[in-house]
């Protein structure tokens, strides 16, 4: 199928057309893929670019920048996590020093520079509330599309994420068309589809620009007992099987043998003649197994080194279990130089931290930990000091190899296997996390090859599962678009600002705009097309039968007797026997054969792909898929006819709590009486952030709060309780989104009142058990909500409660606690 607007560019072959005034230029020479994206950026088109990690794709991204700049336009540069567009607005802040801001959950600094870096749900938020009635409310108040010329979206992959995907497809069809494209992406399969559909969409050429080609050729390992590397998987990326059988073979030898030592050690012990000492088998711990591979990589010159550890506090033990020092006294005074310089203006507020002196100690060794469990800015300037050498072996999580850019010369995985919340246990990494983290390894002009390693903590993965991920195909994109409430409730606040934006800037927004310009809505139709296809294959091979309108009967009288016959008894069975014999005797042959086998099949086959054709076909098709959300806001006062209620604009305000539940609780009063700590309880119930898995949530008649505030959740579950119903008659399927969560309450009380003996962040933390970035996080996404709720508040003109919420934030982060929205990038 022709795709007019596509372009799918040989990355391997000269561009011929590179301009000849480029925006800028580079004292090395150029990738010929990075020269034919930046051909196609200065001719005002749209750019895929799909690459493996460390390939230079980054380059492209900051051409477009430097490219709207020399135009005197404006730039937004999204990425999918914080932490990524704190590196990123350092990274840019060097090349346009006075010229970039940044805007996330956390951070709203210069938000109309001329370079802005922020996530993608802020860049989606801005499109939705552009021209509406709450458009000077919240976050992105004040932000404007004014002199827009692109947008870069970094790590575009994301758009496959199931919970955040359908954010990118959103702010996709919303842009403007005028509004030049930028994506980068790790390597998928198939991006003909995407690209094509992004290129249609906006009727702007897209360039499709994939490599697979790796600069820095990765190789990985199996670390036998002794600690010798065996490859398992060569640069060409061919997996040898027999070595990792003959590895998991040695293994098992040697806890057999370590089993039958024992076994003689007992007989021993029992009076038998066995010699206890002979065959004796000594098993290593992992931990002496982890310091043999950490002196290995030291001797073999391996380190820097990543390991993957999927557990927080295992993260901080292996760490923690590393002896001796990997830097050298000059280094090591480096390093604790660099660690204080950095944390010193928060020392003071610092110094109730257990991460803080763990690190400290740590760092003077050349050994570090990175997860989600640490506070911000302790994580920060571990990535300092990763990016100049002086952390030689960091434990980190996977969220270490979203985004961030820290190449390493080795990366180790001590298990394949992590937690899913689906399975609620554990599962293998797939291919593209498995790459997405091997490929940190193997820095771009320092290493010729990339080391990878594998060394179990526990039982190893099997042949079958090692090699379907290391060798597995690459993710396909698919669209994660649902229609369920945030979605419609945003468009129909859209659709409020009458002509206005969408992929055009001249068209109005709907629900249905949105739906129809989808990558979801693409793939339907493709999917209808595979189904007209089969159905024009399925009647050509009906047709070859050659069946009249009299064999048409024939056959429907056989099947009639056929299907009598499993009721039938007696002699009325008897008959209906006689009558199929002397049907079969008449409807012999191989013709007649051929036709009962396949004419029963085909016949289904057909009615099932005529009526899926002749649904998508109906009128108001798309319609079953958000009708009943449309009735559910309808019976819950959200929506009136096609225009939404101040209930419902209320609603549109609200991402980080329940836009339902938070907008019906203040619409109704049930916190208007409430205190400032009662408020900060309620709100807690919104956040699962660090909830212990398996534990549960406790209930709220066991929870040490006022009675107020416990009749107010009362209240809330019964509401919860309402609309789970009202779902209900609505034919909505049952599912967790109305799920709270009382983790939070008591801690978020102890915080704000200040009730725990001792104070401070540590004293938290110790008492009920959770890490600090968790308290961080809870913190952050308090403030976000508290600012929603003001937002919300000040549509309904409650001044009792804007009153009680102005002084709340304060409380929530006091000036002598930790800078909960500083970063070390944006001082650097």
């Amino acid at each position: 199928m022709t795709q007019p607007f596509l372009n799918i560019v040989d990355p391997s072959a000269e561009c011929l057309d590179y301009p000849s005034d480029p925006a800028t230029t580079y004292s090395y020479p150029l990738d010929n893929f990075q020269r034919h994206a930046i051909a196609a950026i200065a001719k005002g088109e749209n750019v895929l670019v799909t690459a493996k990690t460390g390939s230079g794709k980054t380059l492209v991204g900051e051409y477009q920048i430097a490219h709207s700049l020399a135009k005197g336009r404006r730039v937004f540069y999204t990425t999918p996590i914080k932490s990524l567009s704190n590196q990123k607005f350092h990274d840019l802040k060097e090349m346009y020093p006075g010229r970039v801001g940044i805007l996330t959950g956390d951070i709203k600094f210069m938000p109309d520079a001329a370079i802005i870096v922020m996530t993608t749900e802020i860049l989606r938020n801005l499109l939705y509330k552009k021209g509406t009635s709450t458009e000077t409310l919240g976050l992105t108040a004040g932000m404007s599309l004014d002199g827009l010329d692109a947008v870069v979206f970094d790590e575009v992959h994301y758009i496959n994420n199931k919970e955040r995907g359908k954010v990118w497809e959103e702010t996709l069809v919303l842009l403007p068309r005028e509004i030049q494209l930028v994506l980068l992406s790790a390597t998928i399969a198939a991006p003909e589809g995407f690209a094509g559909w992004l290129g249609a969409l906006k009727q702007v050429r897209m360039h499709l620009i994939s490599t697979t080609h790796r600069v820095v050729p990765l190789t990985h390992y199996i670390i036998e007992n002794d600690g010798k590397f065996r490859i398992v998987m060569d640069e060409k990326e061919k997996f040898v099987d027999s070595t990792y059988r003959q590895w998991l073979l040695g293994r098992d030898k040697v806890l057999d043998d370590h089993a039958d030592h024992k076994r003689r050690v007992a007989g021993r012990e029992a009076g038998q003649v066995i010699g206890a000492q002979q065959g004796k088998v000594k098993l290593k711990s992992f931990t002496h197994q982890l310091n043999l591979c950490v002196r290995n990589l030291f001797s073999k010159e391996l380190l820097p080194a990543i390991f993957f550890v999927f557990s927080r506090k295992d993260c901080e033990r292996y760490a923690q279990q590393i002896e001796g020092a990997l830097l050298d006294t000059s280094d090591a005074a480096a390093a604790t130089h660099i660690f204080d310089f950095h944390l010193s203006r928060y020392k003071d507020m610092l110094l109730g931290s257990p991460q803080y002196f763990i690190l400290r100690d740590l760092l003077a060794r050349g050994i570090a930990f990175h997860h989600s469990g640490l506070l911000p800015l302790l994580k920060e300037v571990i990535e300092i000091l990763f990016s100049k050498g002086l952390v030689r072996a960091m434990f980190c999580t996977e969220t270490f190899a979203v985004g961030i850019n820290m190449p390493t010369k080795t990366v180790v995985f001590l298990d394949y296997r992590k937690y899913c919340d689906e399975a609620k246990g554990l599962r293998m990494l797939q291919t593209d996390e498995y790459i997405q983290m091997a490929g940190r390894a193997g820095r771009r002009g320092k290493d010729k090859l990339g080391t990878v390693l594998y060394l179990p903590r526990g039982e190893p993965s099997s042949l079958e599962e090692v090699r379907k991920m290391m060798t597995g195909s690459k993710a396909h994109i698919s669209s994660r678009m649902d229609f369920g409430y945030d979605f419609l409730l945003k468009a129909l606040q859209g659709s409020s600002r009458g002509s206005n934006s969408g992929s055009d800037s001249g068209s109005s927004v709907s629900w249905k705009d949105v739906m129809r310009n989808s990558y979801w809505y693409k793939q339907l139709v493709g999917q209808i097309e595979v189904s007209k296809a089969q159905l024009a294959a399925a009647v050509a091979k009906m047709n070859l039968l050659g069946l009249t309108d009299s064999d048409i009967e024939d056959i429907k009288k056989y099947n009639e007797t056929k299907g009598l016959l499993e009721y039938a008894v007696k002699d009325y069975r008897k008959r209906l026997l006689r009558e199929q014999e002397a049907w079969i005797n008449m409807h012999m042959g191989p013709r007649w054969k051929r036709i009962l086998e396949e004419y029963p099949k085909l016949s289904k086959e057909i009615a099932a792909l005529e009526a899926e054709i002749a649904e998508f076909e109906t009128e108001g098709y798309e319609d079953r898929f958000v009708a009943p959300y449309v009735e559910f806001l309808k019976k819950g006062g959200f929506l009136l006819g096609d225009t939404l209620t101040q209930k419902g604009v209320c609603a549109t305000e609200i991402n980080e709590a329940h836009p339902i539940l938070l907008a019906e609780a203040v619409i109704s009063g049930v916190v208007d009486d409430l205190s400032q700590e009662e408020i900060i309880g309620f709100l807690s119930v919104f956040i699962k952030e660090g909830e212990k898995g398996g534990e549960g949530s406790p209930s709220i008649a066991s929870l040490r709060i006022s009675e107020r505030l416990r009749t107010v959740l009362r209240e809330l579950g019964a509401m919860t309780d309402r609309f789970w119903n009202i779902e209900k008659v609505c034919g909505i399927p049952p599912n967790i989104y109305w799920d709270l969560s009382t983790f939070w309450v008591e801690i978020g009380i102890a915080w704000l009142s200040g009730s725990v003996k001792g104070g401070g962040v540590a004293a938290i933390c110790s008492q009920f058990g959770i890490f600090e970035g968790n308290l961080y996080k809870y913190v952050m996404s308090m403030s976000n909500m508290l600012e929603e709720l003001t937002s919300v508040a000040t549509l309904c003109e409650k001044t009792a409660l804007l009153e009680k919420l102005e002084g709340i934030k304060e409380l929530l982060m006091p000036l002598n606690s930790l800078p909960w929205s500083e970063s070390l990038y944006l001082r650097l």
